[in-house]
C-alpha cells in the first residue's frame, strides 16, 4: 500500500511536466519552452564546452550536473532528457583536458572541475538566465563520474543530492596498483589508448595514484562529509568493471553508519553501462530524484 501511494504521489508531481516523463512530453510553454544552452565554463584557466537541458517554464528549477566517465564513451544523455521532462534542468560537461576541451586531464582535478562549474551556476545571472534554482542543485555521475560526484559531494556541503551509477573507488584503483593487482593495473593500460584525453597516460595515472592521500580517492571515507545530502547508488549485476560487491556494498555500510546521511543502493540486472535496463535505471533515478531532490 505504501509502495502504491508512493507511485501515485510521484505521478501527481510529474503532472506539471510530462504525465510520464518516460513515454511522453510535457505541456509546451510558450513563454519558456523547454531549450538546450550552450555553454563555456572555466576551470584553471582551460575552457571546458557544456550543454543544459533546459525543462519547461519559467522555474526556477532544481538542477543536476551529469558527470560521464573514464573517458565518457557513454554520457547518459538520454537520462539527461527524461529528467528534463520530469521538471528537472540537467547540465552536461567535459572535464579539462577531456574531449577538446581545454588544458591537461586528470583524475584527481575532476571534482575541481566539477566545483568550477557550480560555481558558474550559481552566479546570479547564470542561474537566472538558466532558470536554475542554487539552492537545489544535485550531481548524477556515472563510472570514474559517480566517483567524481561522491568525492565533489564530500566538499560541496550546499549540494543536495548525489547519484553515483556503477560508481568507480580510486580507493582502490591505487592499493591495487601498489600492489600489481591485475584487476586494477588494467586501468593503466587502457589510459594508454585513451587519445581523446589531453597529455594523459598510464604514466601520468600511475604517478596521480601514487602521490594522493588514501582518504581524497576511497570512496568509503566520504561518508561523515556527505551528511545532510541523500545519496543513491545503483550498479549492475554483471558489471565487470565497478563491481557492486565489492564498490557500493561496502560504501553503503560505510555511508549507513553515518548520522544524517541518506543512503539508496541497489544492484540492477545490467553491465556497467546499463546497456539492456536504460528504462529500469531512469525509473530508480527519477523516483530517487522526486522524493530527494526537488
Amino acid at each position: 500500500m505504501l509502495r502504491l501511494l508512493f507511485v501515485a504521489a510521484l505521478l501527481l508531481s510529474y503532472r506539471a511536466f510530462a504525465a510520464d516523463p518516460l513515454s511522453s512530453e510535457p505541456p509546451l510553454d510558450e513563454a519558456a519552452p523547454a531549450a538546450i544552452v550552450e555553454l563555456t565554463m572555466t576551470s584553471d584557466g582551460s575552457r571546458m564546452p557544456g550543454l543544459a537541458y533546459l525543462a519547461s517554464g519559467a522555474g526556477p528549477h532544481p538542477t543536476f550536473v551529469l558527470l560521464h566517465g573514464f573517458p565518457g564513451n557513454e554520457k547518459n544523455l538520454d537520462l539527461a532528457q527524461v529528467m528534463r521532462r520530469a521538471g528537472f534542468n540537467v547540465v552536461f560537461f567535459h572535464y579539462r583536458g577531456a574531449w577538446g576541451a581545454e588544458g591537461d586531464y586528470r583524475v584527481t582535478q575532476l571534482p575541481d572541475d566539477v566545483a568550477a562549474v557550480l560555481a558558474y551556476l550559481r552566479e546570479p545571472d547564470n542561474a537566472e538566465s538558466l532558470r536554475i534554482d542554487t539552492d537545489k542543485l544535485s550531481l548524477l555521475g556515472h563510472s570514474l563520474g559517480g566517483w567524481t560526484a561522491l568525492a565533489t559531494g564530500s566538499r560541496d556541503s550546499d549540494l543536495q543530492c548525489i547519484g553515483a551509477m556503477a560508481p568507480g573507488n580510486i580507493g582502490q584503483w591505487k592499493a591495487g596498483v601498489a600492489a600489481n593487482d591485475p584487476s586494477a593495473t588494467r586501468f593503466l593500460d587502457y589510459a594508454d589508448t585513451l587519445f581523446m584525453l589531453n597529455n594523459f597516460d598510464s604514466a601520468v595515472l600511475k604517478q596521480e595514484l601514487a602521490s594522493a592521500p588514501m582518504e581524497s580517492l576511497d570512496i568509503e571515507t566520504f561518508g561523515p562529509q556527505l551528511a545532510g545530502k541523500s545519496v543513491l547508488m545503483v550498479t549492475g549485476d554483471t558489471d565487470p568493471v565497478t563491481p557492486g560487491e565489492t564498490i557500493i556494498v561496502p560504501a553503503e555500510k560505510a555511508y549507513s553508519a553515518v548520522d544524517n546521511l541518506k543512503v539508496r543502493s541497489m544492484i540492477i540486472s545490467g553491465d556497467h553501462s546499463f546497456s539492456w535496463s536504460r528504462l529500469a535505471l531512469s525509473r530508480i533515478v527519477l523516483e530517487w530524484a522526486d522524493a530527494d531532490c526537488r
